[in-house]
């Protein structure tokens, strides 16, 4: 069978053995299909190292008794009917021999959300050849800016999804979707001294990657850091642009901000609905519906339709993130965040996620920092004493949400100037302080994996300087 007969074989499957499954006793039952052509190609110092196409197809149940004890299986064998049979059965068995999750549930039947700009024909359509020129030109175009720049890795990838969630309780959706990727990281060597990695990159829903943007931002970036300097230990403002932001403050938000977190009591915001927890110019939503959003879905991998979820609107905490089994522990709505993303270092994964071979957890779609009206050139030019912060390396502590992050491409503001990089130095303190202490917002948005985030400009952050 091919690819498209092999997806409406799989899915009749499912159907018929989550009727099985209820015949035999389940509770609830559910399946997540998942299929994929992913073209990747891979950079490694200056070349174009690897090239590969794949196809991925497969399926997975979770299966519940009526006393809520909850049994994964999946497969890849997806043209083998009593094999898709046996996996659906191994999950009930499998839940038979487990410890009872509390609250477990699945969603009801509803309408999946229209979301736009999810989908470009062109990606489909797109070939390795297509995917080695966008990589040579990656590398072109960051070389081109300074012949001390070499682009040390990156990577293109293209990608068709295709999924599906059936279960018991009569939620029947699928989609198709497309996602385009393209970065590059490299550094310099200036009188023999290198600087630290520098990165740039797109991701998009569309064909429409610039790869000489993007390569040659990168390449900016990294001569910015010739010519570092140490700096001292001091108390003051710091600009963190996006990529700082979309990893360790981000991290800190969702630690909070997670169902599963709440309902097992390890969040610092649980009981702090309607208080306070950030400065008064700072909202956050996740927005799974946001149009031609990297993140953005119909529905999530449980089946429930996506929505945007104020989480913190005007400084004040208004919500949490859930699926079904956290909204149902919680007495609460579901705001549709179950996700089977994986996250990690690997391409394939951090795009398509797991797929069908995980249980989904609670993860948001893309979170939004609500932009605010200054220009990043503004945010730096009322810094008397400070830092802008492009990237920063470590991770922030779950529960304390404390930062001790060293940093990677850093430039010292004096008097509303940025006046050189600064080699070495690292921030610390704590992220749930940090929000509170934002003074600024800008409106330089940048979409990341799960995440599109302005500059934020903090006040009072321990700088750790290199001397």
């Amino acid at each position: 069978m091919n690819f498209e007969s092999n997806w409406a074989f799989l899915a009749d499957s499912a159907r018929r053995t989550l009727r099985r499954l209820g015949k035999m006793g389940a509770g609830q039952a559910e399946a997540y299909i998942l299929a994929t052509r992913t073209i990747e190609t891979s950079i490694r110092n200056s070349t174009v190292l690897t090239e590969s196409a794949i196809e991925d197809m497969g399926l997975s149940f979770r299966a519940a008794t009526r006393d809520s004890r909850v049994g994964f299986a999946c497969t890849n064998i997806v043209d083998n009917e009593q094999r898709i049979a046996d996996t659906g059965e191994k999950a009930l068995s499998v839940a038979r021999l487990s410890a009872p999750v509390p609250g477990f549930a699945l969603p009801d039947k509803q309408k999946a959300t229209h979301v736009e700009g999810l989908f470009d024909k062109a990606v489909v359509m797109a070939g390795v050849e297509d995917a080695v020129d966008i990589a040579r030109r990656l590398i072109e175009s960051t070389e081109v800016v300074d012949n001390r720049v070499c682009a040390r890795g990156g990577q293109v990838l293209l990608a068709y999804i295709r999924k599906g969630v059936v279960n018991s309780l009569g939620v029947d959706v699928e989609t198709e979707e497309t996602q385009a990727i393209g970065f590059v990281y490299g550094n310099g060597v200036n009188e023999g001294k290198p600087t630290p990695s520098c990165a740039d990159g797109e991701l998009l829903r569309s064909f429409s990657l610039e790869p000489e943007k993007i390569g040659q931002a990168t390449g900016r970036m990294i001569i910015g850091l010739f010519d570092s300097k140490p700096i001292e230990n001091f108390v003051g403002s710091v600009v963190f642009e996006p990529e700082a932001i979309s990893y360790q403050l981000c991290d800190a938000i969702l630690g909070a901000v997670k169902g599963e977190v709440v309902a097992a009591g390890g969040s610092p915001w649980a009981d702090k609905t309607d208080q306070t927890v950030a400065s008064a110019d700072f909202t956050v939503y996740d927005d799974a519906i946001l149009k031609g959003g990297f993140a953005s879905r119909a529905f999530d991998d449980e089946g429930h339709p996506s929505q945007r979820t104020t989480l913190i609107s005007k400084g004040q905490l208004k919500s949490f993130l859930h699926d079904a089994t956290t909204a149902n522990t919680l007495k609460t709505e579901n705001t549709g965040n179950a996700s089977r993303f994986a996250g990690g270092m690997e391409m394939t994964k951090m795009i398509i996620g797991n797929g069908y071979k995980a249980k989904p957890e609670v993860y948001p779609s893309n979170l939004v920092i609500q932009l605010g009206n200054k220009s990043k050139e503004k945010l730096i030019s009322e810094v008397d004493r400070g830092l802008l912060v492009g990237s920063m390396a470590g991770f922030v502590q779950a529960g304390s949400g404390l930062i001790s992050a060293q940093l990677g491409r850093a430039h010292y503001i004096q008097h509303g100037e940025i006046k050189h990089s600064v080699k070495g130095g690292m921030v610390s303190g704590v992220a749930f302080d940090w929000l509170r202490q934002i003074s600024a917002i800008g409106n330089d948005a940048k979409q990341y994996f799960n995440s599109v985030v302005p500059s934020l400009r903090v006040e009072k952050v321990k700088v750790v300087g290199s001397n």
